[in-house]
């Protein structure tokens, strides 16, 4: 089966400028604007769809490239590591040590910053957090440092638990099923110790923050591409009447979504209720119409299809991951500061940047420290009759 999908590459580069627009806009107040402008503004405040996205993507993609080859053993397990480490480490630790170094030498006082106040002590924890990709876990540390990377401590986490997904998805499908409500069960015990045992760690504090910021709340975005991929690998060329124009279907689906949440947004009150119906809209149903879209983008041949394979959107979703991790903190704080705060311009110039990092610094560095592909057995020799 393929592992690569140009437009799923290029699919990324929309994500992360979802995310970007969303970070622009959301600060600008949608009342007292035309209804137009007013829906466009609550609309464009779900940017953080972008999330999701990313998240469905990577259960696909990793349910594509190891479904077929998982085992229990260390070997593999070792390979498979490295070659998760060489895709996010790399970058991400350059750009933390050069946010770390800037609050040390220079500090911005910028809300991603640790306060005046924190001595050694403190400095340590959020900076070992941070390098070990767990600072999602609680709730006062989760934007001190590279503020979006947050979302890697979900990828982690997703990461270290994948194989053991896919080994036991590959005995009985079924468990797709059982699995998420499993780790929102356990995420729930979780949440339930650790304000019983550690009420002033902020580690997984509530089952709102668990819902909205850890694997176990987030894990059913994870899961629909995981069973958009085997689903794929038990029919590799069915195409049901039911997925025609599933490109379309998926957009507008992604699109009805988004307008519910914006009109979530509206609601007069924030009732717990109400907290985990959007909950249920954003982490279980907008998962469905996203998972459609990349099946059409696979299957179908259609402009946006065309568009998002096309060199340049293949460069710009290669790039993506670093223009989702500089576009806000300390880079975006010195282009804003000193430059422009534009945001066309830092749209731009980010996407340069993201491109030049990708080039030079990211590509280079995951060919250097991914693992090498396991020698193939050498054919036995027959001993001549």
């Amino acid at each position: 089966m393929k592992t690569y999908f140009p437009a799923l590459t290029g699919i990324r580069a929309i994500a992360a400028f979802l995310v970007f627009f969303y970070h622009y806009v959301l600060h600008i107040p949608a009342t007292n604007q035309p209804f137009v402008f007013k829906w466009l503004i609550l609309c464009a405040h779900q940017g953080h769809i972008g999330v999701p996205i990313f998240f469905v993507l990577s259960g696909f993609l990793i349910t594509t490239r190891y479904a077929g080859s998982v085992e229990l053993t260390g070997p593999w397990f070792r390979r498979y590591l490295q070659n998760r480490f060489a895709r996010i480490y790399p970058i991400y630790f350059l750009l933390t040590l050069l946010t770390f170094a800037v609050m040390l030498v220079s500090p911005t006082h910028e809300w991603y910053a640790w306060p005046a106040a924190f001595g050694a002590a403190k400095r340590a924890v959020i900076i070992l957090l941070n390098l070990t990709l767990t600072r999602a876990y609680f709730q006062s540390m989760i934007y001190l440092g590279v503020p979006t990377a947050w979302t890697l401590t979900v990828e982690e986490t997703f990461y270290l638990c994948a194989p053991l997904l896919l080994l036991g998805l590959k005995h009985n499908f079924r468990r797709l099923y059982a699995y998420p409500l499993m780790l929102l069960l356990l995420g729930t015990v979780i949440v339930a110790v650790c304000s019983q045992l550690l009420p002033t760690a902020s580690l997984m504090p509530s089952i709102d923050y668990m819902l909205s910021q850890t694997f176990f709340g987030r894990c059913v975005e994870f899961f629909v591409g995981m069973g958009l991929a085997l689903w794929m690998r038990r029919q590799p060329s069915a195409q049901p009447v039911l997925l025609k124009k599933a490109t379309l279907l998926g957009g507008l689906g992604i699109l009805a979504v988004v307008v519910v949440l914006a009109a979530m947004e509206q609601l007069p009150s924030q009732p717990l209720t109400q907290v985990y119906l959007y909950y249920l809209v954003n982490n279980v149903l907008l998962p469905l119409p996203i998972a459609l879209l990349l099946w059409g983008l696979i299957r179908e041949r259609t402009w946006l299809q065309q568009l998002l394979a096309s060199k340049t959107f293949d460069l710009l979703g290669k790039s993506s991951y670093v223009f989702y991790l500089i576009h806000l903190g300390v880079v975006d704080t010195f282009f804003s500061r000193y430059l422009t705060d534009n945001w066309f311009i830092r749209l731009g110039a980010y996407t340069l940047l993201s491109v030049a990092l990708y080039k030079w610094i990211e590509h280079p560095l995951h060919q250097r420290l991914r693992a090498k592909a396991p020698a193939a057995p050498k054919p036995a020799l027959l001993n001549a009759a």
